[in-house]
């Protein structure tokens, strides 16, 4: 995972309080993107940030060849853009509809109109931020002794997050190999010895996971 990961995504929403996040989610607005569709570009002024709804979202940077190098792929639960809109500067990467995806849009009227129905809302916003954040730092930590493998298994994690068995991921081996930080050599080689293990299934342009908790057992050893 690309250090610049903490900046593009966060669980911030979903680790608020079930009454807080609801409410939160209740006074956004739902938009919808096709597959491609550009969401936010670099260098734009961050009038809102994201919840993602439904399908997925990617995280990068384009290059001036027109390359994007990705930094993350983000999915159901996640939100993006909350740093540079809390932070009032541009924003520092581009987000693309990984998939037909539904997000949930909150900007400073939603926010401010949350705030003033309880005060210490503010607060518990700064403070779910600044762990959501950490705990992605941390996590970038533990990754760099991790093997091909399990920074595989780590980041088909990150994507399927608590969905179950049998939930099919939709990235092709360049975006996983992108993500993962490593060649298209090395991570065919990571997904053959994950599908042998009867762990994932790779398909198409998408991943199935058979068995999530060997994924969580791969990436602690």
């Amino acid at each position: 995972m690309n250090a610049e990961s903490p900046i593009a995504a966060t669980g911030f929403v979903m680790a608020l309080p079930e009454k807080v996040r609801g409410d939160l989610l209740a006074r956004g607005q739902a938009r919808h993107f096709d597959k491609g569709q550009i969401i936010q570009q670099r260098g734009d002024r961050a009038r809102e940030f994201w919840y993602v709804e439904r399908g997925s979202v990617q995280i990068g940077r384009y290059g001036i060849d027109g390359r994007l190098t990705l930094f993350a792929m983000i999915g159901v639960g996640d939100t993006f853009g909350e740093l540079a809109f809390l932070g009032e500067f541009p924003r520092t990467v581009d987000a693309i509809a990984g998939s037909d995806c539904l997000l949930i849009r909150i900007g400073d009227n939603e926010l401010q109109s949350l705030m003033e129905s309880d005060p210490a809302v503010g607060r518990l916003l700064l403070k779910t931020m600044a762990l959501t954040v950490q705990q992605a730092f941390n996590m970038i930590d533990s990754s760099r002794n991790l093997t091909v493998p399990q920074r595989l298994a780590q980041a088909l994690l990150q994507l399927c997050g608590d969905r179950p068995d049998g939930t099919e991921i939709m990235a092709t081996q360049q975006d996983l190999a992108d993500l993962v930080g490593v060649s298209r050599v090395s991570l065919g080689k990571a997904l053959t010895r994950l599908q042998g293990a009867g762990i994932i299934e790779p398909g198409y342009g998408f991943v199935t996971i058979r068995d999530g908790t060997a994924l969580r057992d791969m990436v602690a050893g």
